[in-house]
């Protein structure tokens, strides 16, 4: 069972006005959920308790989004409930989309035959690491943490380009694809990363949980092809009233993939 928690981090306890609002939609339509805020040093603190000896490792890190990436894989880990990023919008309560599963990831972007081929994904989608679930001890959190941490560990020199597949999505995707997780879940594309420019009022909204408004960025050197890419892949088209809000196999999420 997916306790009824909230786990977010911010650097510090006070959080920037747009994030506070978000912070407040996701409280008013979950009353009775527990939510956690953990600044950098609480954040610290829960790597300790999970993995003492690895946190000379986490603190060499050298930038910090690379922390909250194997600290929000900890929290859940140790803890269970929901992880969202502090820029993920509450539009519907998602407390029935937990009912049911031990484990719930969410796609964040649908790619190109030639995209998927580079990255090396067994199919075109990409899962997000924005926003997940799961109850206390979960395997596949457990392995996405320690996956990270021997990449960490295996990687000489650490740019900012390495961080997507050393900590964030991409290596969550690839350690997804590699196993057979019969346990998790994925949620419909349009359920927890919904397009930006969908309405959040029916008809096309009725599904809509959540959306990453991505007012804050970890990336300093993104130019305009790389933000044209991410916009696309992030904001096509999906088909927004499923059968199902969530699958626990891949395929019965590949056929609705995109609007008719």
């Amino acid at each position: 069972m997916i306790p009824k928690r909230l786990s977010q981090t911010w650097k510090s306890s006070v959080l920037p006005d747009a994030a506070s609002v978000l912070v407040r939609g996701w409280q008013h339509r979950h009353p009775d959920w527990e939510f956690v805020l953990y600044d950098d040093q609480a954040a610290r603190e829960v790597m300790y308790s999970v993995a003492p000896d690895k946190i000379a490792l986490y603190d060499a890190l050298p930038f910090g989004v690379m922390r909250a990436d194997l600290f929000r894989y900890a929290v859940i880990w140790r803890d269970g409930g929901v992880y969202a990023d502090i820029d993920m919008e509450c539009l519907r309560a998602i407390d029935d989309l937990l009912e049911g599963h031990s484990c719930l990831l969410a796609i964040e972007a649908r790619l190109g035959g030639t995209r998927t081929r580079e990255l090396g994904y067994a199919e075109p989608f990409q899962i997000a690491n924005c926003i997940f679930a799961a109850k206390p001890r979960h395997p596949f959190i457990r392995a996405a943490l320690d996956r990270a941490l021997d990449l960490i560990a295996a990687c000489r020199h650490i740019d900012q380009h390495h961080v997507e597949d050393l900590t964030g999505p991409r290596m969550l995707t690839r350690l997804f694809f590699e196993g057979q997780w019969s346990d998790v879940a994925l949620a419909q594309p349009i359920v927890l990363m919904a397009p930006l420019f969908y309405p959040t009022a029916a008809p096309l909204g009725y599904n809509i949980r959540t959306r990453h408004r991505t007012f804050g960025t970890w990336k300093s050197d993104r130019g305009p092809t790389t933000l044209r890419r991410r916009w696309i892949e992030r904001n096509r088209l999906v088909w927004p009233f499923p059968l199902r809000l969530t699958a626990s196999d891949r395929g019965s999420i590949a056929p609705q993939e995109s609007a008719k």
